[in-house]
C-alpha cells in the first residue's frame, strides 16, 4: 500500500498498486479517472473486435489441422479476446514502466519482448523529435473538488509550454482518451494552481515502432465532458446501491 501526500501535505491518499484502488484516510474507495471514463459506451467496436479474435483463433486452429468444431474448441475461441487483452495490457504496462524510469533519469535495461521494444523505440523517436524537458512522471493526482484520483503519465515542457502528457500503446487514439487526459488535467491544475498550456496524447506503436501525436484543444470541452461522465458514474453507483 502506497501512501501519497498531496496539496502541500494537507491531503493523504492511499493507493493499492496491486489492485489499482485509491482510498482516502477514512478507508473509503475513491473513483479513478479510468473508472469514470469507463462509462463511455465502447460496446459496438468491442463486439466486432471480440468476434474477429474468435474467428481468427478458429481459422488458425483449422490451419493447424484441427478441422473438428467441438464445444471445447468454440468455448476456447470465445475466451481468446481475454488472452489477447491481457497480453496487450502487460505489454503496455512494460512500456509505461520503462518510459517512466527513463524520464526519471534512470537507465532501464532494454526488454526482450519485440512489441515492448517497438513501443520504447517509438517513445525515443518522439523524444528525439520534440526534445521534451520532462518534469514529472507517474504522478498521482487527486481532485478535492470532485473527489477522484488518477495517475498522470507525465508533465513536461515542450519549448516554453507546460504540457500534460498521456501515453498510449493501443492500436489507436480513441474518444474516451480525450476525456481521460482532461480528468488528469483538472486534478493537476486544481492542486498545483499551474496554468497548463496544452494536453498531448502520444501513441507508441508496439507493432511499428512509430509514434502518433494528438494535440488537444485547450477549450475546456473535454473537461466538461469528463465531468459529465463523472456525474453519470456517480448516479449509476447510487442506483446500484439502492437496488442491493
Amino acid at each position: 500500500m502506497q501512501k501519497v501526500k498531496l496539496y502541500k501535505n494537507k491531503v493523504e491518499i492511499e493507493f493499492d498498486e496491486e489492485r489499482h484502488i485509491y482510498r482516502d484516510v477514512k478507508g473509503n474507495n475513491l473513483l479513478s479517472v479510468t473508472g469514470i471514463t469507463g462509462v463511455i459506451d465502447k460496446s459496438g467496436a468491442l463486439m466486432g473486435w471480440v468476434a474477429k479474435m474468435m474467428g481468427l483463433y478458429l481459422l488458425q486452429e483449422a490451419e493447424n489441422g484441427n478441422d473438428k468444431i467441438t464445444e471445447e474448441l468454440v468455448n476456447t475461441a470465445k475466451r481468446e479476446y481475454r488472452r489477447i487483452s491481457k497480453e496487450a495490457a502487460d505489454i503496455g504496462t512494460e512500456i509505461h514502466l520503462w518510459v517512466s524510469k527513463w524520464i526519471k533519469g534512470q537507465k532501464p535495461e532494454m526488454p526482450e519482448n519485440e512489441k515492448v521494444i517497438n513501443g520504447i523505440t517509438a517513445f525515443l523517436k518522439f523524444q528525439k523529435a520534440n526534445k521534451i524537458k520532462w518534469l514529472e512522471s507517474e504522478r498521482i493526482v487527486y481532485s478535492q473538488k470532485y473527489n477522484y484520483c488518477g495517475i498522470l503519465d507525465a508533465i513536461g515542457k515542450m519549448g516554453k509550454e507546460l504540457v500534460v502528457f498521456d501515453f498510449k500503446s493501443s492500436s489507436g487514439i480513441y474518444p474516451e482518451m480525450l476525456m481521460q487526459i482532461a480528468g488528469y488535467n483538472i486534478a493537476y491544475t486544481e492542486e498545483t494552481g499551474k496554468n497548463v498550456d496544452g494536453k498531448i496524447i502520444v501513441q507508441f506503436g508496439k507493432e511499428t515502432g512509430e509514434f502518433m501525436v494528438k494535440k488537444l484543444e485547450n477549450d475546456g470541452k473535454d473537461e466538461k465532458a469528463f465531468l459529465g461522465a463523472l456525474a453519470l458514474k456517480k448516479r449509476l453507483i447510487e442506483i446500484e446501491r439502492s437496488e442491493n
